[in-house]
């Protein structure tokens, strides 16, 4: 994550599936402003509490949503997509479905 945001410096980032808030994270370490969006609440609490962690929950706004549905509405220097990966249960797969790999995951899993 940190190799990622040293490498793209923008005044405005928009993590699309913030998740934990790994790459969120880097990005504020760089950016002005991160928009951090997850359909999960429970994800984006850890997020809020990463970032809070990591000094850095003042140039983020964490948005809980659809980023298929708020998107659209954002404006931003770069969009950075890393989608929910569904965690080891993917070795058990015979095919690959993109809209079965999109599907909102519990932190659990």
């Amino acid at each position: 994550a940190r190799h990622i945001a040293t490498k793209y410096v923008y005044d405005v980032v928009v993590d699309a599936f913030c998740g934990a808030g790994g790459n969120t994270i880097q990005f504020a370490q760089t950016s002005k402003k991160v928009i951090a969006i997850d359909i999960d609440p429970v994800k984006l609490e850890m997020a809020k509490h990463n970032a809070a962690v990591y000094g850095v929950a003042d140039r983020i706004e964490f948005i809980e949503g659809d980023f298929f549905e708020i998107g659209p509405t954002l404006s931003a220097d770069m969009v950075f997509l890393s989608p929910p990966w569904g965690g080891p249960k993917y070795s058990e797969q015979l095919e690959y479905d993109i809209e079965t790999m999109l599907e909102p995951k519990p932190a659990s899993e």
